[in-house]
């Protein structure tokens, strides 16, 4: 991890965010290397606006962590950092996937929530939610091809990407351990017992940060140049691409995160037992 100042980061994170700026919105955009010199498909389609969908949420929510961390609300910006570690890696495994199995994981998953949204509906008490059920779209799976995908688990994304893997996950689940309600949340607001004999936990006035603020600016920045790279695959834009392997240089990681050998065995598995 790069020992860059809070100042430092702010700074990268604003070059970020204006190269986006400049190179995000491509007139034209090509086939990844997954999909060199093949015809541009529906699917094709899909894999590049779901991408393009993804990395421009990840730029705004970077902004909203960084409006959240100058303002001294860490624990809030938390969760924002998270979505952001996780748009970023399916961002790239996604690009990077083969052939047509990441996008028709990300629909198939999609259909399966839209449908399970719809039988919820009819569940409930409000007639309201009841008479809208008919009414939401994408439901039905059984046009989606087959893949050998899933975006279910986060952990198998994770794994399916070099440098990534485990280290990745890692990171993920200490975000997700403040993102949702758990034990750990409520312990920023108290202090330990001062002796065994008291029973209750003194209230602090202040929570206590869960993860420096630093160390958030830091994943703000490395998302961002993760997420960005991901588009430039199929926006193939030189000087943005340069842009993003200079940021990777100064913040001490790689730009071109690869599909792992577990990806490739897992796939390998799958043709095999057909």
């Amino acid at each position: 991890m790069a020992t860059l100042t809070g100042d430092e980061l702010r700074v990268l994170i604003h070059d970020l965010q204006a190269a986006w700026d400049d190179y995000g919105d491509a007139e034209v955009l090509h086939q990844p290397a997954a999909r060199r010199n093949r015809p541009f498909t529906g699917e094709d389609a899909q894999r590049v606006g779901v991408v393009h969908g993804w990395v421009r949420h990840l730029h705004e929510t970077g902004k909203a962590a960084v409006l959240l961390l100058n303002n001294g609300l860490v624990n809030a910006a938390l969760p924002l950092v998270r979505q952001m570690f996780e748009l970023a890696l399916t961002s790239v495994w996604v690009m990077q996937s083969e052939d047509q199995h990441g996008v028709r994981a990300v629909v198939l998953e999609h259909s399966r929530n839209r449908a399970a949204f719809a039988r919820e509906a009819r569940l409930a008490q409000s007639p309201t939610f009841q008479q809208s059920a008919d009414e939401i779209v994408d439901t039905d799976s059984g046009h989606i091809p087959g893949t050998f995908d899933s975006v279910q688990r986060f952990r198998e994304i994770c794994l399916d990407l070099t440098p990534a893997g485990h280290d990745a996950y890692v990171i993920y689940r200490v975000l997700s351990t403040y993102s949702h309600p758990s034990v750990s949340v409520s312990d920023l607001y108290f202090d330990a017992p001062a002796t065994p004999a008291e029973r209750l936990p003194a209230r602090r006035l202040l929570a206590t940060a869960a993860i420096p603020a630093d160390t958030l600016l830091y994943f703000v920045a490395v998302t961002l140049v993760w997420g960005a790279r991901a588009y430039v695959y199929t926006s193939q834009d030189k000087m943005h691409r340069s842009l993003l392997r200079s940021a990777a240089r100064v913040l001490l990681v790689t730009s071109e995160i690869k599909l792992s050998e577990h990806y490739r065995r897992r796939h390998a598995k799958r043709r095999k037992d057909g």
